[in-house]
């Protein structure tokens, strides 16, 4: 396996809405990981979440006001998912990380994260086997919830604890796809379900403007997405 010459960081979500959770949980890893760009991901419609709230323009417009000036590095907003949704084509994690590895070639590392209620369905995804062969997965821990490997089924746990194994940063870096990492410096646990009620409830509320970026709230007020 060739080392590494560019390592990107990628984060997809319904983002319905972009809250100050997905942008610091962003900034720990990629800080954390020294990675050279962010690759966001709004998803087309999400099988396993009921209809969206906000439109792919919308969340796309969100995603870009909530990351603004926040990074040093590369932001880019990748709307393949939103396209395939558009075309009435299923779109699965795995499809969306073979097309990365088919842009960025063999020799960029591809960190994919995923929330812990994420990592405890990930046997839930389509060919979730195949993702450990395209991409590093960083699991970001979330205050209620367990991460107990021996809650999970066994295949589960023998791949991610053969490509966790005596795993720190440096080595987790010489490579491009196939390490694991529990991520457990994060305390945020925000609901994006939570948000959207108190939007439709009390608008600019104490609670929504602690959990949302001032520009996201500024744009959902002006479009009364959740009102």
């Amino acid at each position: 396996m060739p080392i590494p010459t560019k390592t990107v960081l990628i984060f997809g979500g319904s983002f319905d809405p972009v809250h100050s959770g997905h942008v610091e949980m962003v900034k720990h890893v990629a800080q954390r990981f020294s990675v050279d760009e962010v690759r966001l991901i709004p998803a087309g419609q999400p099988w396993q979440k009921a209809g969206l709230k906000a439109s792919p323009a919308q969340r796309s417009d969100m995603l870009r006001l909530a990351f603004e000036g926040e990074l040093s590095i590369p932001v880019q907003i990748d709307q393949q998912e939103v396209e395939r949704a558009e075309q009435q084509i299923p779109s699965y994690t795995v499809d969306t990380l073979e097309q990365l590895r088919q842009y960025y070639g063999e020799t960029t590392a591809l960190i994919l994260l995923i929330g812990a209620d994420q990592f405890r369905n990930l046997t839930t995804w389509k060919n979730w086997q195949q993702l450990f062969q395209l991409a590093h997965i960083v699991a970001a821990a979330r205050p209620g919830y367990s991460l107990q490997l021996d809650e999970l089924p066994s295949e589960f746990v023998s791949l991610w604890g053969h490509a966790q194994n005596e795993l720190d940063i440096a080595r987790f870096k010489q490579c491009c796809f196939g390490k694991t990492w529990l991520e457990t410096g994060l305390a945020w646990d925000i609901s994006a379900t939570r948000i959207r009620a108190s939007l439709q409830q009390q608008g600019q509320s104490k609670e929504s403007i602690a959990l949302i970026p001032r520009k996201v709230l500024d744009y959902l007020q002006s479009h009364s997405i959740y009102n």
